[in-house]
């Protein structure tokens, strides 16, 4: 019996990805000095991402985006950076109830294994792989 070589491709993007639990809030003035609203497509990071200067709203990543992927249901979303996250682990991420239930529809506050990056923080960028209705161009 002849055995055929199997080629395994991972894909870069996929393997740099962070990955943390993903929790919800309401936002209103975060520490970039942004008002927002739960219908909006924003994310708090945690302390030790945000690393704030000693003015949090002069922080380079305020304003940029991350990309977030639910590996379980395959939805894909984009958020913009507003906050700080100062109950999260370093890898989890805090998000507006618009991008958790458009993430997570089934969601119970919290969910574990999601995957997240962006150009400001390195990690997962997603890209050729929107979704209508997502909100985002990934």
């Amino acid at each position: 019996m002849k055995v055929k070589p199997i080629a395994l491709t991972i894909l870069p993007a996929l393997a740099n990805a962070y990955k943390g639990d993903m929790t919800h809030y309401t936002p209103g003035l975060g520490s970039c000095g942004y008002t927002n609203g739960p219908q909006d497509a924003v994310v708090a990071l945690s302390v030790s991402m945000m690393a704030n200067p000693p003015n949090p709203n002069n922080n380079p990543k305020c304003g940029t985006y991350i990309d977030i992927f639910n590996e379980a249901n395959g939805v894909h979303q984009r958020a913009m950076i507003v906050d700080t996250c100062w109950g999260c682990a370093e890898q989890d991420i805090d998000v507006s109830d618009s991008v958790f239930y458009a993430v997570a529809p089934d969601g119970d506050g919290r969910v574990h294994g999601i995957d997240w990056g962006g150009d400001a923080v390195g990690g997962l960028v997603v890209q050729g792989r929107g979704e209508e209705g997502s909100g985002s161009e990934l």
